[in-house]
């Protein structure tokens, strides 16, 4: 962030501040390649839900809510009238249920604000003309993917502080097309602007200061600038965030493409100036919004209260059920002397986990699983042999502080290298047509084998993975037997696996599989880098089998593993539900409990797709041809339909069908004494099934502004930043419909994450004051704390204190 740093010299402070706390407020969007669930509205989550409707209603035009038909379908069917009756409670309403109903069936209207650019469009009507705000959305995006695969091209100095911002410049006073598509020559004006955005922000400051009425509306018109170009902005604040997570400061990139926004504003006033015969109009109308922005906020916020409160009742409708259904288990519960199982799996608390948990415990009363995070608390990073570039294998709210690496034998096959040439070499700058008419031929065959044998498509990295042994990296220092027998102990501490392991105890990641899928790192994992967990169970079970790190284990940390306890690395194939263990010994008895478990979770699964035949050998079948079909839009549903997150011990859901709707994570309170590991859940597994929770959700109210839209007109953007749907406007982001909808209804229920947590209401409320995201989460309604007792009162966190949960249920 120096430029903006140093600009508080040259420049208005006051200016500085709105740029900078404008760029604040854009949440990050990952590359393909690393993709993760993100909440769109992460950095704003320091105000009410309700508020951050109202203003992105005001400022983007986008409705983070479902319209009022809609909700009025689910009034009996899903929303009962009791729902809706304490979701008026909540909001203090003293309406009637029927007068809810008849008031939210009226239309209702609020204002959008506009950007000078779509002022000038409707002061100046030109029918055969593209209007100027798309024009600077397709020309800034066409730049910024140009610009991002290849930097290198521009003639502007490497070291350059302003390095996008100057490019562009370079791009667009040589533009011929804007004149074409327009009909007016902007070029010298373009040519005007200073190649410091420095100077830029002293010329614009006079002109946004003579209608902007405070800091606020200032602020508000930056920010709208941005939300027009919020899968940008979005891609540009990833690059940020990665700075962030190597302890740097600010938010240089967002705010390189504000500079440009602003220098379109520049030009296109000043064109006004000079050539609009209704340019007096347009100020005028600036100055009305810049004194209306609290008010209309505020107005917007009024009209949406009753479809919030619609929205509330349908999240009490999921919420109602799930409580008490938690409630009698924690009544009924025994405690049954403790013996030891015959076999442990501990799974990701992924919600397409909990499927198959309950499948394997049903294979015997004495297999145990358990659910965590499943990069299992390693904070790696994976370099192949040849790949310059580690590869993240943790969520991306953290960084990685070790890189693991295979040791190849002296023997081992040459690398990939020759084949990654080939394929390669066409996106490199050098590339000729002839080479790619040449790669016609090879490419018919190529779609001709897709086509009818369906071969999975193997990843570029993980294909290099095989059984042989892993080295932990610090810094490019091996990591000692004591350090790795340190994290080790960490890891079994939070896992709860200390006493009574089990002789075989498996460590499931998990993975998914399609083919011509841009977004098929979502699917492997919603949290760690859009990546499966294979490494980090390989990488794991190798440290807990090791004999040195088990003796330090016992000498130092008091943990002392059986001499006949085995861990296996392994890893639950989500797209088909097969259960794989690797190194697995032949004659181990629990191979037909994986079989019969992954039939079992198959046949639940089959219900969610249509025409899926009944038998497990055609179901199987099924689900492995649409893992491999490359025309398939639907490969699996992911995370579709989360709705909740349980922080409690396994028997408490155990004899629970959660449908796959819930994120479980085993938590014994009794044996947490500091609440430390109570901290840790609540402020890194709640943080993430948050984002889960709300990507869906917007893609779902919001996919136009925060979905990626149709598959079908995907076009990958710089090899991994994102996807254009067609051939331009905006970066989207998000999940395409076709992740949410199966063509005749939604498969994704638009409801925030309701969190249920079994720990004394006392330790639970430190955590929330001890740690401000967690707070910001909960105070403002982003996802909704229930605590559970052990004698099954539920309280709800509601107005910042504990309330018991007295409706009926």
């Amino acid at each position: 962030m120096s430029a903006i740093t140093h600009s508080v010299a040259r420049s208005d402070n006051k200016l500085c501040n709105l740029i900078i706390n404008a760029a604040s407020q854009i949440a990050p969007q990952w590359p393909l390649d690393q993709m993760i669930a993100v909440n769109p509205w992460w950095q704003k989550r320091q105000r009410p839900f309700a508020v951050i409707c109202a203003e992105q209603k005001l400022l983007a035009g986008t409705d983070c809510l479902m319209n009022a038909d809609w909700y009025l379908a689910q009034l009996n069917r899903q929303i009962m009238p009791t729902h809706l009756r304490q979701a008026l409670d909540e909001a203090q309403l003293t309406i009637s249920v029927a007068e809810a109903s008849s008031a939210l069936s009226r239309p209702s209207e609020t204002n959008q604000w506009q950007r000078l650019s779509e002022l000038l469009s409707s002061q100046i009507q030109q029918p055969d003309k593209l209007p100027w705000q798309p024009l600077i959305v397709q020309q800034l995006s066409q730049f910024l993917a140009l610009y991002h695969q290849y930097p290198e091209r521009f003639s502007v100095k490497a070291d350059s502080k302003n390095h996008a911002y100057q490019s562009w410049l370079s791009v667009v006073r040589q533009d011929k097309g804007l004149q074409v598509l327009t009909g007016t020559n902007l070029n010298d004006l373009f040519a005007a602007l200073p190649d410091d955005p420095l100077l830029l922000l002293e010329q614009i400051h006079p002109w946004l200061s003579s209608w902007g009425a405070d800091e606020q509306s200032q602020q508000a018109y930056v920010e709208t600038l941005l939300q027009g170009m919020s899968g940008w902005a979005g891609w540009q604040a990833f690059l940020d965030w990665q700075q962030q997570l190597q302890g740097n400061t600010g938010h240089a990139a967002v705010c390189q493409l504000l500079f440009m926004l602003l220098g379109w504003d520049r030009v296109l006033w000043l064109h006004s100036v000079q050539h609009n015969s209704k340019h007096d109009e347009v100020l005028p109308a600036l100055q009305r919004q810049g004194k209306q922005y609290a008010s209309l906020l505020q107005h917007t916020q009024a009209v949406q209260c009753l479809r919030q409160v619609w929205q509330r009742a349908l999240e009490i409708s999921v919420q109602q059920p799930l409580l008490l259904q938690l409630q009698q288990q924690q009544q009924n519960l025994s405690t049954a002397p403790a013996t030891r199982p015959v076999m442990q799996a501990a799974f990701c608390i992924d919600v397409r986990s909990e499927p198959v948990r309950r499948a394997l415990e049903q294979q015997d009363p004495a297999i145990q699983t358990l659910g965590f995070a499943g990069f299992f608390g390693l904070p790696i990073a994976y370099k192949a042999t040849d790949n310059q570039q580690p590869r993240p294998q943790l969520p991306g709210l953290i960084a990685p502080r070790l890189t693991v690496i295979q040791i190849k034998p002296d023997n081992a096959p040459l690398s990939r290298q020759a084949t990654l040439g080939w394929k390669q070499s066409f996106d490199l700058a050098s590339s000729s047509l002839g080479m790619v008419e040449a790669a016609g031929p090879t490419k018919l065959v190529s779609l001709v084998k897709r086509a009818f044998f369906r071969t999975p498509a193997p990843h570029a990295l993980n294909q290099l993975i095989d059984n042989n042994r892993w080295q932990l990296l610090n810094a490019q220092h091996p990591v000692s037997i004591a350090e790795q027998a340190q994290l080790a102990a960490s890891i079994l501490n939070a896992m709860g696996l200390t006493t009574d392991l089990a002789p075989s105890v498996m460590l499931f990641g998990h993975s998914s599989s399609s083919c011509n899928n841009a977004h098929a790192a979502a699917l492997d994992c919603g949290a760690c880098g859009g990546q499966s967990g294979e490494v980090n169970a390989k990488v794991l079970a190798q440290m807990l089998n090791d004999s040195a790190i088990r003796q330090q284990l016992g000498a130092s940390h008091g943990i002392a593993i059986p001499a006949d306890t085995q861990f296996y690395a392994a890893l639950h194939h989500t797209t088909t539900d097969e259960l794989q263990v690797y190194q697995a010994p032949e004659q181990a008895p629990w191979h037909h409990w994986l079989a019969t478990a992954s039939a079992q979770a198959r046949q639940q699964r089959g219900a969610q797709f249509n025409q899926a035949p009944q038998t497990d050998r055609a179901l199987s079948r099924f689900f492995k041809q649409r893992s491999s079909d490359w025309s398939q839009l639907r490969p699996e549903w992911g995370l579709a339909n989360n709705a909740a997150f349980i922080v409690a011990p396994r028997q408490l859901t155990k004899q629970l069908d959660l449908k796959s709707r819930v994120f479980l994570h085993d938590y014994d309170s009794d044996k947490d004494h500091d609440f430390s590991l109570l901290y840790t859940i609540m402020t890194a597994p709640m943080v993430v099934t948050n984002w889960i929770n709300l990507q869906y959700y917007a893609s779902v109210v919001a996919p136009d502004k925060y979905g990626s839209g149709n598959k079908l007109l995907h076009n990958v953007v710089a090899g991994h930043i994102g996807v254009f749907e067609g051939n331009g406007g905006d970066l989207r982001t998000g999940l395409a419909w076709q992740s949410v909808h199966d063509g005749s209804k939604l498969m994704h229920q638009p409801v925030r994450l309701s969190v249920v947590i079994a720990a004394p209401a006392d330790a639970i409320t430190r955590v929330i004051n001890s740690s401000t995201d967690v707070a910001a989460l909960v105070d403002n309604q982003w996802l909704f704390l229930y605590q559970l007792s052990h004698d099954g009162r539920v309280q709800q966190w509601r107005q910042q204190s504990w309330q018991p949960v007295t409706q009926p249920l």
